[in-house]
């Protein structure tokens, strides 16, 4: 298995398996989380979370400069711009394909 690197909240690198998108940029371009229903670039950025810091939800300290194993850590204070869907976009599409479906025996999206 593949390590993402320590936790964003609390520094650990055991059971590190939580990817969450935050409304900013990535400081490595096309190393972060895109949208292709609303065509936004692969620019955001993201962190990572321990299974108890994710369940907790606790805050991040840091954010990932770009891919979280690789690229390492930011200051999240330090993120610079904002990165947004288009819900212009997303409203139409919902309208048109009825949404997602969901996944069978998949756990519901969480917005934190």
């Amino acid at each position: 298995m593949t390590s993402l690197g320590p936790c964003c909240c609390c520094g650990t690198v055991q059971l590190v398996r939580n990817i969450v998108m935050l409304d900013r940029k990535a400081p490595i371009r096309g190393h972060g989380w895109g949208c292709v229903v609303c065509h936004l670039p692969s620019d955001g950025a993201v962190y990572v979370a321990c299974d108890s810091c994710f369940n907790a939800n606790r805050s991040p300290v840091f954010a990932c400069r770009g891919y979280p194993e690789t690229d390492g850590r930011i200051f999240v204070g330090d993120l610079r711009g904002e990165h947004l869907h288009d819900l212009g976009i997303h409203e139409a599409e919902h309208e048109w394909s009825g949404g997602l479906p969901a996944i069978p025996g998949g756990s519901p999206w969480q917005r934190l």
